[in-house]
């Protein structure tokens, strides 16, 4: 009976619970900025500068917001109705563009390292983000109709703005409610510690780097700060040396989207698109990770 009720504690008010995370992100972060976003789909036709402008300021727009969270960001682009560039926004959120949490492991490295580790740190970092979205501008070319304006620009209606925020962050709640419940469960059974012991090997011998970095791994991928307080943990008992450092921030930049962003990317994408993106920034963080080993290596 005690088993059940921590159970059910750690599924309602744990760090992933729904009583916890779920309303905060959902009606605390998720809402306010889909009617920000609504607002501005409806200000955008107003302003002749903005209506002549380069796509390439919608996508700063986008890129902007995922800075603060990829989440938010990946909720904003409902108002994108163009699947090609949709798409190409989704990969440069994931892949191009840090979140505040990723924001915030960097700079917890950027105080544990010497300045010349941290720019060599930067170098690669800059070089692949150029890589990579040099990759996805050939594959999704920027065009128009990054943003959903409304055709009749000459009505303002912020009733129907924050009715269609409501309606899409409920239609998000039910996946998040469900993915939170999973979490919960597999924290609390120990299979999160199971899977990061089990990728321990390969992290050592693909990646060479310690297994405790499987566990570093797997805490970004749900929460980046976690990610971001266990690195400095880790750092300050010695676990890693410079080169392994540089390596592991690597992997945490380009890394797979967190728990509250992958959710989000299952119910904009379905799941099995949503699947092979999630797979395919896993296979180039870790293929980024082995590449930088291999080179500081040498």
């Amino acid at each position: 009976m005690n088993n059940i009720t921590t159970l059910l504690q750690s599924i309602l008010f744990g760090d992933f619970g729904l009583l916890t995370l779920t309303p905060r992100y959902l009606f605390l972060v998720l809402f306010p900025i889909m009617v920000f976003l609504g607002i501005f789909g409806q200000i955008l036709p107003k302003i002749p500068f903005l209506q002549k402008t380069s796509p390439l300021i919608n996508q700063f727009f986008y890129s902007f917001i995922g800075l603060g969270c990829t989440t938010v960001a990946l909720a904003s682009l409902d108002y994108v109705k163009n699947p090609p560039m949709r798409t190409r926004m989704i990969w440069l959120l994931i892949l191009v563009v840090p979140c505040s949490s990723q924001l915030a492991i960097i700079a917890t490295f950027a105080a544990m390292v010497t300045l010349r580790v941290f720019l060599l740190y930067l170098f690669f970092c800059f070089g692949f983000m150029a890589v990579i979205y040099f990759l996805i501008s050939k594959v999704y070319p920027l065009n128009q109709g990054l943003v959903k304006i409304s055709s009749d620009a000459s009505s303002f209606n912020l009733f129907r703005i924050v009715k269609e925020a409501f309606l899409s962050v409920a239609d998000t709640a039910l996946p998040f409610c469900g993915g939170s419940i999973i979490i919960s469960i597999a924290a609390y059974y120990g299979i999160l510690d199971f899977i990061a012991e089990a990728f321990g090997p390969f992290m050592e011998h693909f990646l060479h780097l310690p297994k405790e970095a499987a566990s570093l791994f797997v805490l970004n991928i749900l929460k980046r700060d976690f990610g971001s307080a266990s690195l400095l943990s880790f750092a300050s008992k010695g676990t890693f040396d410079a080169i392994q450092l540089i390596v592991m921030m690597m992997i945490m930049t380009f890394s797979v989207p967190c728990f509250n962003s992958s959710i989000l990317l299952v119910k904009q994408q379905k799941l099995p698109k949503a699947c092979l993106i999630w797979l395919g920034s896993l296979i180039i963080s870790v293929l980024i990770g082995k590449i930088v080993s291999m080179i500081l290596v040498v």
